[in-house]
């Protein structure tokens, strides 16, 4: 049971109404953590502020494997649940998806795949990088990329314990 109970529209305070319409709206449906996160409006837009950020520059299937990766690193079932999904419609392959767990042994990734795969582990793990995989990644990215697989990697992080810390819900 969740820690705390994820709000409807019409509930909400008046400054996360328009969020969650436009998410409902974006998503077809209403998402617990953001439902959730209506509590606090000013944490719910920044959020969201930071999602749609880093849809931009970085190639959708690369963020989405980023961000799964993370999320099953930190064993978020809720956020591998739908950026499972996410890495799917981007483009990912069952075949990659069920070789998540070692994709530096898996012929399912090419370089670049494992690189940012590499990337969202170690900056998931020890909250640092090693210099090896930025010089990888740095072959085939630019520095607006780099940027964008930080924050995604971030954010990952974020929503992975937001979920854990208030126990929230697949609908």
């Amino acid at each position: 049971m969740p820690h705390v109970q994820p709000l409807k529209q019409s509930d909400a305070p008046a400054d996360a109404q328009p969020i969650l319409a436009a998410i409902e709206k974006k998503f077809g449906q209403s998402l617990n953590i953001f439902s959730t996160l209506a509590h606090q409006p000013d944490v719910l837009g920044g959020t969201t502020q930071i999602n749609d950020g880093i849809q931009n520059d970085l190639p959708d299937k690369l963020r989405e494997l980023a961000y799964f990766k993370s999320s099953q690193v930190n064993g978020c079932e809720y956020c591998s649940h739908y950026h499972k999904q996410a890495a799917k419609k981007a483009g990912a392959s069952d075949a990659q998806l069920n070789a998540i767990d070692d994709y530096a042994g898996s012929d399912a990734f090419d370089d670049q795949e494992k690189a940012v795969l590499a990337y969202a582990e170690q900056l998931t793990k020890t909250a640092a990088v090693d210099a090896q995989t930025v010089a990888k990644l740095k072959e085939s990215l630019n520095d607006t990329q780099l940027v964008t697989l930080a924050a995604t990697v971030a954010l990952a992080n974020f929503t992975n314990r937001v979920n854990h810390g208030l126990d929230i819900e697949l609908p």
